[in-house]
């Protein structure tokens, strides 16, 4: 079924299971959006390109917050063969060009409040086009305008093929240049099929989109399923998240599934007014990107023991969710990330790239058809990390006789202190069940005698005063010594993070 791809996502038919065409497809704010209101407009964008020199191949820059017109955008470049390039709207201006230039992109859509950081990259290169979203500045073309295009016949849309290049995700370049993993329609369709079957994805179901749609989590995760199931997916805004209101919009809209990143769930789980609300719609949350604290964990089942709560993991390269680990397991091994998902072999291998035995750290690797087919134009980065059919994701894990696999970091975050070996994830995990702690991150440091020591920026609640010698002897009753950090920096400040909620650890001073 070469010819099935992800622009019939959005056809629902009268003969569906799942959804009618007239069932809402997206809510975000106060408006309801229906699957077939939302063809139609992608339909008659998707139209308003040709008509504006659109060709297929054509890559689109996405700078805008989350809104209905990323949605409509997404499945209008689907539908003619276009390729879409997220951009992380908090990326410097420079920053931006870089990816700009990088993916070829010929064309830049950018919402009106973030233009600004367009701009110098359209001095430097005049001939990309813009589309402008909400207030119509000259910058470019009015998106409205190309949606008022008359729909005409869909049969003039260029053909599109499942293994067609359709999305370059950036990877959050916390060190060095980001790079644009390539996806087909085929890798983008594997990696949300796969969540209908793992996460019981049902027509009934109400997904509520909390992290940005720039990021790969943010449409990838749950998303793009729900909708393809028939389902709900209703758009929280991508900045100044609110617990509050985010536990208002549970209740109003009767949310049943969730994505919250550790320090979000913290957030969602200490608002005084979390009792207030009726969560009793929810049926499972979901978290990752770092290891969730047990007290996380413990806290959301004491307080909504119907709802299933799992840890993820999942990367930009895909599967965006490939381990995770839910229900009586979760509940016994609290640390662990779980196993494969449905559609990946995952393996931890040592340098050799032979299996290592139960207890022992090693790197993570994975063969799916969802995982990306390379890095656009970087093909030494590909040859490196596309090995022998295997994705290898350079992070670190281990797993116990059972096959949970259970997370030690990144491989270059790695710190070898005295000859030792210690990962900063666990001791990051043994800060964060600290009860006065919220988060904290750790970092290598030259030394002289030791050739690295560890330094660890901790985030306490505020009001609360932590020193040096009360957190390293708590550390020294659950962590081998040579694994204590040996300077601590303390701070109410949240630590820096990516919009993909990644610890800029560069940024952590030592």
């Amino acid at each position: 079924m070469d010819a099935y791809t992800l622009r019939d996502i959005l056809t629902k038919t009268v003969t569906d299971s799942g959804a009618g065409p007239d069932k809402i497809a997206l809510t975000f704010d106060d408006r309801h959006i229906s699957f077939a209101e939302l063809d139609d407009r992608s339909d008659r964008l998707a139209n308003g390109l040709l008509a504006a020199g659109f060709a297929k191949g054509d890559k689109v820059a996405v700078v805008m917050y989350n809104r209905p017109e990323w949605v409509e955008l997404f499945f209008a470049l689907a539908k003619i063969g276009g390729v879409i390039v997220p951009i992380n709207y908090l990326l410097a201006a420079s920053e931006m060009e870089y990816i700009f230039d990088d993916s070829e992109a010929r064309w830049i859509a950018v919402e009106d409040t973030l233009a600004d950081a367009v701009k110098p990259a359209l001095e430097r290169n005049p001939t990309r086009t813009v589309i402008e979203i909400g207030e119509h500045s000259g910058l470019g073309i009015a998106y409205e305008n190309l949606v008022r295009t008359p729909a005409g016949s869909t049969a003039a849309f260029p053909e599109v093929r499942a293994d067609d290049l359709f999305l370059l995700q950036y990877t959050s370049g916390t060190t060095g240049f980001p790079k644009g993993a390539m996806h087909t329609h085929s890798t983008v369709l594997w990696n949300s099929y796969h969540q209908i079957v793992d996460f019981d994805v049902a027509a009934d179901d109400v997904y509520y989109v909390v992290p940005a749609l720039c990021w790969a989590a943010g449409f990838h995760d749950l998303a793009l399923a729900t909708l393809w199931r028939g389902g709900q997916v209703v758009l929280g805004r991508s900045t100044g998240f609110d617990p509050g209101a985010f536990l208002a919009q549970v209740e109003r809209h009767r949310v049943t599934k969730v994505l919250l990143v550790p320090t979000v769930l913290k957030r969602v789980l200490n608002h005084p007014d979390f009792d207030g609300h009726d969560t009793s719609s929810l049926r499972m949350v979901l978290s990752g990107g770092e290891p969730v604290p047990p007290s996380s964990l413990e806290g959301l089942k004491a307080r909504l023991p119907h709802c299933d709560v799992l840890q993820v993991y999942g990367m930009s390269e895909f599967p965006t969710l490939m381990l995770f680990i839910t229900g009586k397991d979760a509940q016994e091994r609290t640390e662990s990330t779980g196993k494969a998902c449905s559609a990946a072999t995952v393996r931890i291998v040592d340098e050799s790239g032979q299996d290592v035995p139960a207890g022992t750290i090693g790197e993570i690797i994975c063969r799916s058809p969802a995982c990306m087919v390379g890095y656009y134009n970087k093909p030494d980065a590909t040859a490196a990390t596309l090995a022998d059919g295997w994705l290898r994701t350079g992070d670190l894990a281990k797993h116990d006789e059972d096959g949970f696999v259970f997370m030690a970091g990144r491989a270059k975050d790695m710190i070898i202190t005295g000859g030792l070996n210690v990962y900063p994830a666990e001791i990051e995990r043994v800060l964060a069940a600290h009860p006065d702690i919220i988060e904290a991150a750790v970092v290598g440091k030259p030394d002289d005698t030791w050739g690295e020591v560890g330094v660890a920026q901790v985030v306490v609640r505020d009001g609360v005063q932590l020193d040096h010698h009360t957190v390293e002897t708590y550390l020294r009753e659950r962590l081998a010594g040579f694994k204590v950090p040996r300077m601590y920096h303390f701070t109410t400040e949240p630590l820096p993070r990516t919009t993909s909620g990644k610890v800029q650890k560069h940024r952590i001073s030592t």
